[in-house]
């Protein structure tokens, strides 16, 4: 019995479909890597933040360390407070920081320790308070 058809004639063509398939995989990994590198890069810029406002504040203070202001919040601590004052729940917070739930939960906890918070929304409320969020979020 012999092959006909698309078979015979393609045996060494990948289809076009499955080229697509992975040209589409190829294009993922990219947007993958760029995300990584995008939150390398935000994590930079917000410890320069961080760093800035606590020199500022020390010297508007007229000492070396911000007198009665809390201590500045890691870029993790931050993106964590951020997305968690705007609604989001653990498993999408972890998701979109590339953490694991548990991780995020422990920020959430230490957050919640650090303010003398009770739940989210009093500790959503303490940041603002604290000016580790701004007033409108």
């Amino acid at each position: 019995m012999t092959t006909t058809g698309a078979g015979a004639g393609s045996a060494g063509r990948t289809p076009p479909v499955l080229r697509l398939y992975h040209d589409l995989l190829a294009d993922r990994e990219r947007l993958i890597e760029a995300h990584h590198r995008l939150l390398a890069e935000q994590n930079a810029l917000l410890e320069q933040i961080d760093l800035l406002c606590a020199r500022s504040t020390a010297a508007a203070a007229g000492s070396d360390t911000p007198c009665g202001s809390p201590a500045p919040l890691s870029p993790v601590q931050r993106q964590v407070l951020v997305l968690m004052a705007g609604g989001a729940k653990d498993g999408a917070i972890a998701r979109r920081l590339n953490l694991s739930e548990r991780s995020v939960r422990r920020q959430v906890e230490s957050l919640t320790q650090r303010t003398g918070a009770s739940n989210r929304f009093t500790l959503a409320l303490a940041a603002i308070k604290i000016g580790w969020l701004p007033a409108g979020h």
